[in-house]
């Protein structure tokens, strides 16, 4: 009897594995934010990175233990939003946007509502395709931290600008995630 009940405890908690990886995923965005208000640029940065590293496998998770939920979908979402679309828009904005007063915080709005609705149309029509229409929220939070890297307003207005554009684009992107997935099957992990 106590093994069964260990069974069924270790079965519920890894029920909820994924949304958990997610919600890690919500913290790092939340705490990357923390770390701009705070004028903790190298935490802020890391905060961003390690999102995206719970980013890579929560889903990968959901699917390994036939969890994926339409919740976890959208945690998945609002996480990403948090993570990749405003932390580091914020983090452009503290670091070196701010020196261009109103057309800096105009580039970090566009960002973010860019990133928003990149998202927003993933969940909608993309999320069973085997590609990225348009450039993936995780990818362009990477290029934007290697943009705020170079310290220079200008060139980070624009590559935001452009990065902003690229989300919300038709360019196809390949999916590795769910080649990777694919592979994994293949291989006997599932």
């Amino acid at each position: 009897m106590i093994k069964l009940i260990t069974i069924l405890e270790v079965g519920y908690i890894l029920s909820y594995l994924a949304n958990i990886i997610t919600i890690c995923n919500f913290i790092c965005g939340v705490l990357s934010i923390y770390s701009c208000v705070s004028n903790n640029t190298f935490a802020a940065m890391i905060f961003i990175c390690l999102g995206m590293i719970f980013d890579l496998f929560d889903g990968r998770v959901a699917r390994r233990f036939n969890t994926v939920s339409e919740i976890g979908k959208e945690l998945d979402s609002f996480s990403d939003l948090v993570t990749f679309c405003i932390a580091p828009s914020i983090l452009a904005y503290s670091v070196v946007l701010h020196e261009l007063a109103h057309a800096g915080l105009i580039c970090t709005l566009i960002f973010s509502i860019c990133g928003l609705l990149r998202l927003a149309r993933f969940n909608v029509e993309q999320s069973n395709l085997s590609v990225f229409i348009g450039l993936p929220a995780p990818c362009a939070a990477l290029c934007l931290l290697v943009l705020i890297s170079v310290h220079s307003p200008f060139i980070v207005a624009v590559g935001m600008c452009i990065l902003s554009l690229l989300m919300v684009s038709k360019l196809e992107i390949p999916n590795f995630k769910k080649q990777d997935s694919e592979k994994v099957e293949i291989n006997g992990w599932k």
